[in-house]
C-alpha cells in the first residue's frame, strides 16, 4: 500500500468482507458464479491503426474468449479476468505495449495464483497488482531497448473476479463501469492531469471537456520504472452488468447514451456493435475498445429493489479473518 489516505468518492461499507479460500471453492461457490462476455475493438474513423488490445481470460483454466464472440463461462477457482488497454507512443509501439500489457498479465496472474495452496481476496488483489507491475517492467525495458519503441507505454484497466467480488486494477484512463438495474456507477477515476489538479485543490478550467490538458496521463504501464495501481472492489449480485471500454468510446458516446444501450434487451454482441457504430457516428476520434459482461448465477446475491452499487478503495483490514 502507498500510505495515501482513501479517496472519498468511494463509499465504505460498514461490515467485513468474508475470506473464500480455494477448498470453498471447490466444494461449488465459485463455480456457482457464471458471466457471458464479449469483447470488441475497431479503429475509429480517424487514426491509421489500432493501438487497443484486450483479454477475457478464464484463470483457472487458460480458457479466452475470441473477438467479437460471445464467451459463456462458469467461473472457476482462481476467477477470471478482464482487461483493456489502450497503447500510447506513435508508429507502432502503442500496439507493441498493449499488446505486451493483455499477454503478460493474465500469464503472470494466473501463474503466481497456481503457485499458492489457498487464494483469499488479499493475495489475490496482491498478485493482480504484482501481474501489472511485472508488465510494466518488461514493457519499460522493451521501451529502453531502441528508438522506434521510446516512450511507448499504454493504460490497463483489469478487472478481476474472485468469488462475489470484482476486484478492479487500473492505470491511466480507460474506464470500468458497473450496471445494476438502470444506474450506472463508474468504479474508476481517471488518472489525468485534470484530476489531479482537483484532488490538490488547485484551480480547474472553466471548461475542462475542451482543455487541452484533458488527456494527460499522470501515469501508464510501461512509461516508468515503477507503476502505482489503484485497485477498488464491489460485491456483484445477479444480473449486474460490467463495461470495460477505451476513452474512444466514453469520449464519443457520453453516460445516458452508454447507459440506455447496455440496458436494452440487445444480444451482449448486439449492444458492443452498437456502442461501437454509436462512437464511430460521433466522430470517431480515437480507437474503440470493450468488454460487455452479464453476470449471474446462486453463487451472488439477488437483486433487490433499489440496491445500490457500493464500491471503495481496496483495503486489506476489509478481508481480514474475525478473531
Amino acid at each position: 500500500m502507498d500510505g495515501k489516505a482513501p479517496r472519498v468518492f468511494f463509499k465504505v461499507w460498514p461490515k467485513k468482507g468474508r475470506v473464500i479460500t480455494v477448498d470453498e471453492a471447490k466444494s461449488g461457490e465459485l463455480s456457482a458464479i457464471q458471466f457471458n462476455a464479449v469483447g470488441m475493438s475497431d479503429m475509429g474513423r480517424v487514426r491509421k491503426n489500432n493501438e487497443d488490445n484486450l483479454v477475457l481470460r478464464d484463470l483457472t483454466t487458460g480458457a479466452k474468449g475470441a473477438l467479437a464472440a460471445l464467451f459463456s463461462h462458469r467461473v472457476g477457482p482462481l476467477g477470471a479476468l478482464f482487461l483493456v488497454a489502450d497503447g500510447m507512443g506513435g508508429e507502432a509501439s502503442g500496439e507493441v505495449a498493449s499488446q505486451m500489457c493483455v499477454d503478460t498479465v493474465p500469464q503472470r496472474f494466473s501463474e503466481n495464483l497456481k503457485s499458492l495452496g489457498g487464494v483469499r481476496e488479499t493475495n489475490f488483489v496482491l498478485l493482480l497488482r504484482e501481474a501489472v507491475e511485472y508488465a510494466n517492467q518488461l514493457i519499460f525495458q522493451k521501451a529502453s531497448s531502441a528508438p522506434v519503441y521510446r516512450g511507448m507505454g499504454t493504460t490497463t484497466t483489469a478487472a478481476a473476479l474472485f468469488g462475489p467480488h470484482l476486484f478492479v486494477g487500473q492505470v491511466g484512463d480507460s474506464r470500468a463501469y458497473l450496471i445494476r438495474g438502470q444506474k450506472m456507477a463508474q468504479l474508476t477515476r481517471d488518472q489525468t492531469f485534470l484530476n489531479y489538479l482537483a484532488e490538490i485543490g488547485a484551480e480547474l478550467p472553466e471548461d475542462p471537456e475542451t482543455d487541452s490538458r484533458k488527456s494527460i496521463l499522470t501515469q501508464a504501464v510501461g512509461t516508468s520504472e515503477t507503476v502505482d495501481v489503484k485497485v477498488t472492489y464491489t460485491k456483484l449480485r445477479q444480473g449486474d452488468r460490467l463495461l470495460l471500454c477505451s476513452d474512444g468510446l466514453y469520449n464519443m458516446v457520453k453516460s445516458p447514451e452508454l447507459l440506455s444501450i447496455v440496458v436494452s434487451d440487445e444480444t451482449l454482441l448486439n449492444k458492443g456493435n452498437r456502442l461501437i457504430t454509436k462512437a464511430n457516428a460521433n466522430g470517431g476520434t480515437d480507437n474503440i475498445t470493450l468488454i460487455l459482461c452479464e453476470f449471474c448465477g446462486p453463487g451472488l446475491a439477488p437483486l433487490v429493489p433499489g440496491a445500490e452499487v457500493e464500491f471503495k478503495e481496496f483495503n486489506e483490514d476489509d478481508f481480514r479473518r474475525a478473531p
